[in-house]
């Protein structure tokens, strides 16, 4: 148990260095050096080549993390199933090269009119979806050996830094923007030998055909069954975040793409404090739903729901109450102004979202694990066809008037099966009384005194305002007693300051 403790923090740790880096390279980085097109060109490379994965690996690293306990013996070098769920991917990443390539026409004509930059390195996808893929593989294989801490490190902080690095050789003129994509594209093959490297070095580089007394014809069939179902639910969850770039570079091109990229990142600030806090619930609610404690699931999902409310409300207080400031200070910031709509939607939806609480993860580890791939395929569907209907009327507006019914739909649809199912829903007295609260606070910036912009006027007022909002909240929080969680940790903190 400890080594999976250290594991954690150290995995933890790496994640939120990882969001600063993130954070510095898109707000500033990126949009300094690059064009808009180019920072367009460049996010939909990456993540077009994460949707790609997410079906090229043919669930590998799903089936690892549900049967890798079956072949798990270190004296019998696991079995060989490292040579198996390195086969796998393989045979999947030949067939999406040769797909890719019957479809190279289509690809072309829908993106020729809008975005013809996007073409010239369009090819790019490939290899990057490889080299995504492979990623992918070894990591679940390093997490079943509790091993997580390096491969999160690879890709959360050596990949996001040396990425951002390359851009700025690229800002001083040191190399071409040709050169720097292809370097980009090396980079993740560099993360893959890293992660191989690293494998070696723990000494679980076990090469060895598979035990056939183990990897049976029938449970060979139920691995790649499980690894097709999980595997459709991959795609879903990849669609939903990713389609509508692709689909508004074709309708409208990667000015509007760029654009949107950058206020749906904005938004997605929002998400961060979620993902922690659902991470530590999940063990405490997995193994309530196998008791059959529902009451305890109860409890778990309103605490869960309402910490998520009050911490994911006052990041959207912060960034909502300074988004002009914000994107002064952001370079190009006249163009990517342009999408204040966009960041507005995108951020009470995803507030909406996190106020909801552990919808997905009661569902995922419970009986009805199937409705999450469910849930999550229509709402691709569904995605798929708003933003067929908005993007050629209203841009990327429409693109984010499609993700927010989506999410709206999706949120309340397993809002409702859990409630149904389980008698579990979030909302308490203290989610009514959060929104009051963010209401009011915001009503305060009404009374600010007009001042003129300059790069230190917009720097204070960030500071200033998110200082004043951040002990007026807490201060409320507190004397409402809203979190017995954040009271805890006031007080842990209080006693030893005196």
């Amino acid at each position: 148990m400890g080594i999976i403790i250290r594991q954690s923090l150290k995995a933890g740790l790496g994640s939120y260095i990882g969001v600063g880096i993130g954070i510095i390279n898109q707000m500033y980085v990126s949009t300094k050096f690059l064009s808009v097109e180019q920072l367009a060109l460049t996010r939909l490379l990456f993540e077009n080549s994460l949707l790609f994965s997410a079906f090229a690996h043919l669930g590998t690293p799903f089936i690892a993390d549900k049967f890798f306990v079956r072949f798990r013996d270190d004296q019998e070098e696991h079995n060989g199933i490292l040579p198996f769920l390195l086969a796998v991917p393989f045979v999947g990443g030949i067939l999406f090269a040769i797909l890719y390539f019957l479809c190279s026409d289509l690809i072309q004509e829908y993106y020729s009119t809008n975005s013809p930059l996007l073409l010239r390195y369009h090819i790019l996808v490939i290899p990057l979806t490889l080299f995504w893929l492979y990623m992918a593989v070894l990591e679940s294989y390093c997490r079943n050996n509790a091993r997580i801490a390096v491969p999160n490190f690879i890709r959360e902080v050596f990949l996001r830094l040396a990425n951002m690095l390359l851009i700025l050789i690229f800002g001083l003129g040191w190399i071409s923007f040709d050169l720097m994509l292809y370097m980009v594209i090396a980079l993740y093959g560099l993360g893959v030998v890293s992660l191989v490297i690293y494998i070696k070095h723990l000494g679980k580089w076990y090469w060895r055909r598979p035990n056939p007394n183990i990897l049976t014809r029938e449970l060979f069939k139920k691995m790649l069954a499980y690894g097709s179902f999980t595997l459709i639910g991959g795609i879903g969850v990849n669609l939903m975040l990713f389609i509508d770039r692709s689909m508004l570079a074709g309708e409208r091109g990667l000015v509007q793409t760029g654009i949107f990229i950058i206020a749906a990142y904005i938004a997605g600030v929002i998400e961060i404090p979620k993902k922690a806090i659902s991470q530590i619930s999940i063990p405490l609610l997995s193994n309530s739903l196998t008791k059959g404690d529902y009451a305890h699931v109860r409890m778990i999902n309103r605490k869960s729901a309402l910490n998520q409310l009050i911490a994911g409300g006052l990041f959207f207080l912060l960034i909502w109450s300074s988004i002009d400031e914000i994107f002064y200070l952001i370079p190009k910031g006249e163009t990517y102004r342009e999408g204040k709509l966009v960041v507005l939607f995108l951020a009470l939806v995803k507030v909406f979202d996190t106020g909801t609480g552990l919808n997905t993860e009661i569902i995922l580890y419970s009986k009805f694990f199937k409705f999450a791939t469910y849930f999550i395929i229509a709402s691709a569907i569904l995605g798929f066809f708003l933003n067929v209907w908005l993007i050629p009327i209203y841009g990327f507006v429409g693109a984010a008037l499609a993700t927010m019914l989506t999410t709206i739909i999706y949120s309340l649809s397993r809002l409702i099966f859990v409630w149904r199912k389980f008698d579990v829903q979030p909302f308490t007295a203290g989610s009514l009384k959060i929104v009051l609260i963010l209401i009011s606070l915001y009503l305060l910036t009404f009374l600010e005194p007009k001042y003129e912009f300059s790069k230190w006027t917009a720097m204070a007022a960030i500071v200033i305002r998110s200082t004043i909002f951040c002990l007026l909240y807490a201060i409320l929080i507190l004397k409402l007693k809203l979190s017995e969680e954040i009271e805890t940790v006031f007080n842990n903190v209080k006693r030893r300051l005196l």
